[in-house]
């Protein structure tokens, strides 16, 4: 019998070597309107993977042994005999919490993504381009022509982020921390200004070019980020927190002695908000379906991280690689 090799999180733990560990498991005989699925390539999230193998995302239920991981991309090995749109050999997308990190798995029919083929850079659209599409529209509302910054713009999320701010005519600023980064982002032709934090300093920078210019800073980074974003956003400025890097490497939040955060933004009619894909779900076909057509025209470009990383037994090397900021776009896993 055929078996499947998943990555599971058998205790809370400070660290993925701790928490995790390879099995392998029989694959279950499909229900009616179930579809397997053999993974060609997992998406790598792992400053979630983090707080859910510290037991700190709270809408998460976890019974050990835990499969994680969101994001796959594979190829249809099989369908129940009530599965009427999906055959052999087509290519599928797939993102739910707790399913990615195996080298197979079975989804209902009514969860079935179609793509065109099981490659790297339909993974990164779906979910990670998705998240951009939807940041943008919903929680940024980002206007044509407006200046909008993004931290970790070299990454899987950021990438996309300033290229679909540049097809809104926008001014578009990037701040990155390598060469290599800086690198990508001028390949990209998206950005009006990268700002390399390694060697520029981003509080003294936004000071002097952008005072009360950024209509949209857009962070997944948080602290001192957050902190250069918001003293520097125009009149009706909106900061969209999408992520919390720094705070997450922390034991916990740092704590902050200072006048409350509307004191800087009441007067300038400016605002914070905070974006989760998850609660858009609604709207996700839609982003899917324009984001695919941009692709499909080569007016989007995805960088997948150039870094081979081959294996579920790989995935704890990827997740550290991520999380020191080495990465150039979308951190994956082949199978």
């Amino acid at each position: 019998m055929q078996k499947n090799k998943q990555l599971v999180i058998t205790q809370f733990a400070d660290n993925l070597k701790t928490a995790s560990v390879t099995i392998e498991t029989s694959i279950p005989k499909l229900e009616a309107s179930e579809v397997l699925i053999q993974n060609k390539f997992i998406g790598i999230n792992a400053i979630y993977d983090r707080e859910l193998y510290k037991g700190r995302i709270p809408y998460i239920q976890i019974n050990f042994p835990y499969v994680f991981g969101v994001e796959a991309v594979g190829i249809v090995l099989d369908v129940g005999h009530s599965v009427k749109n999906v055959k052999k050999g087509q290519a599928l997308s797939t993102v739910k919490v707790g399913t990615a990190y195996q080298e197979y798995q079975i989804i209902d029919q009514q969860d079935v993504i179609k793509i065109p083929e099981a490659t790297p850079e339909y993974l990164t659209l779906n979910p990670t381009g998705v998240s951009a599409y939807l940041a943008l529209k919903n929680t940024a509302e980002l206007q044509d022509g407006e200046t909008i910054i993004v931290s970790a713009a070299a990454g899987g999320l950021g990438h996309i982020v300033a290229q679909l701010a540049k097809m809104k005519k926008c001014h578009v600023v990037a701040i990155c921390g390598s060469s290599e980064k800086v690198s990508l982002l001028e390949k990209l032709n998206c950005c009006d200004r990268i700002i390399n934090y390694k060697e520029e300093n981003i509080a003294k920078v936004l000071k002097n070019e952008y005072a009360n210019k950024i209509d949209v800073g857009f962070d997944s980074v948080g602290t001192y980020m957050f902190d250069a974003f918001l003293e520097n956003l125009a009149p009706l400025g909106r900061l969209v927190v999408s992520g919390l890097a720094t705070e997450l490497t922390r034991p916990q939040f740092e704590k902050i002695h200072a006048t409350r955060v509307y004191e800087s933004m009441y007067w300038k009619g400016a605002s914070v908000r905070c974006f989760m894909n998850h609660l858009y779900k609604s709207q996700h076909a839609e982003a899917r379906n324009f984001l695919f057509d941009l692709y499909q025209k080569k007016e989007l470009r995805i960088k997948v991280d150039p870094i081979t990383f081959q294996g579920i037994e790989s995935i704890t090397e990827a997740s550290e690689y991520l999380l020191a900021g080495k990465s150039c776009g979308k951190v994956v896993v082949q199978l």
